[in-house]
C-alpha cells in the first residue's frame, strides 16, 4: 500500500509539473559591489555546480561586506563564499571549505617602460598616478595605505581604466587581472603599449558555511577537488569571462 501511494504522489506531482521532492536552497553572502560581476559570477556558476551535486540549489547573493559576515555569525545566512583563508580566524561560528575556489589575481598595468610591480609595498615612494577599478574595497584600502590620496583615483570599468594608461591619464591601473586582459585582447592593436607589470595580489578564496552546515564542509571539499581536476573549475572561468567580454563592448 505505501509502494501504490507513493507511486501515486510521484504521479500527481508530475502531472502538475512540479517536482515529487522539493530540494533544499542553500543562500551563500558575497562580499563583491555590483560593479565586480566578474567575480560574483564566476563564484556562482562554481557554487552552483558544487551544491548540484549535493542535490541542493544555492542563492550566491550580494551583502556588503560587514553585514555579510555578520548575518553569516548569526546564521541568518548559510554562509559567505568568496573569503580568503585566514578568515576563520575572526569568525569562529564558520567552518571553513578547505578547497579553494578560484584564485583572484590582481595586477598592475601600465605603459611605463621597464616597470615592474611585485606587491602594494612596491608602489609606496613612488609617484606614479594609480588608478583602480571601484567596487573592490580592498584595492581602495591597501592603495590609501601605500599613496597619499592625491595620486589616486578610480574608475567604474577596465576600458576606461586600460583607456586611461594608454593615454597617458594615469600611470598604473589595478583591477583583477582577467578583467583587463579581456580589454587587451579585445583591442590590441589600440592598446599595444600597456601590459602587464606584475601582480600586487594573488588571493585563494572559499566557501564559509554556518556551522550548523559542518558536515556539508568535507563533502564539498571532495566535489570541489574533483571539479579542479577535471577542468570544471576552469570551465566555469572561461564562462564568466566570455560572459564579461559580450557585457563590455
Amino acid at each position: 500500500m505505501k509502494s501504490a501511494a507513493a507511486w501515486l504522489m510521484l504521479c500527481v506531482a508530475l502531472m502538475r509539473g512540479t517536482p515529487a521532492t522539493a530540494r533544499d536552497t542553500m543562500l551563500l553572502a558575497h562580499p563583491y559591489p555590483k560593479e565586480a560581476t566578474y567575480a560574483a559570477h564566476v563564484l556562482s556558476l562554481i557554487c552552483a555546480e558544487a551544491f548540484q551535486q549535493l542535490n541542493m540549489d544555492v542563492e550566491v547573493r550580494m551583502y556588503p561586506p560587514l553585514r555579510g559576515a555578520l548575518e553569516a555569525e548569526a546564521g541568518n545566512v548559510d554562509g559567505e563564499v568568496g573569503r580568503a583563508y585566514t578568515y576563520i580566524d575572526t569568525h569562529p561560528h564558520l567552518i571553513r571549505v578547505e578547497q579553494a575556489l578560484i584564485s583572484f589575481r590582481v595586477a598592475a598595468f601600465t605603459r611605463i617602460p621597464g616597470l615592474r610591480i611585485t606587491g602594494w609595498d612596491s608602489l609606496k615612494g613612488t609617484g606614479y598616478r594609480v588608478e583602480y577599478r571601484s567596487g573592490y574595497s580592498t584595492f581602495k584600502a591597501r592603495l590609501e595605505q601605500t599613496l597619499p590620496l592625491q595620486q589616486i583615483s578610480s574608475v567604474v570599468d577596465s576600458k576606461i581604466g586600460v583607456q586611461n594608461v594608454a593615454l597617458g591619464r594615469t600611470d598604473v591601473f589595478i583591477d583583477l587581472e582577467e578583467n583587463v586582459q579581456l580589454q587587451l585582447d579585445r583591442l590590441q592593436s589600440r592598446y599595444a603599449q600597456v601590459y602587464n607589470a606584475g601582480l600586487v595580489q594573488d588571493t585563494p578564496v572559499y566557501i564559509y558555511l554556518h556551522k550548523r552546515h559542518a558536515a556539508l564542509a568535507p563533502r564539498l571539499t571532495e566535489i570541489l577537488s574533483r571539479m579542479k581536476a577535471s577542468g570544471a573549475i576552469n570551465r566555469h572561468i572561461a564562462t564568466a569571462l566570455s560572459e564579461e567580454r559580450g557585457a563590455t563592448p
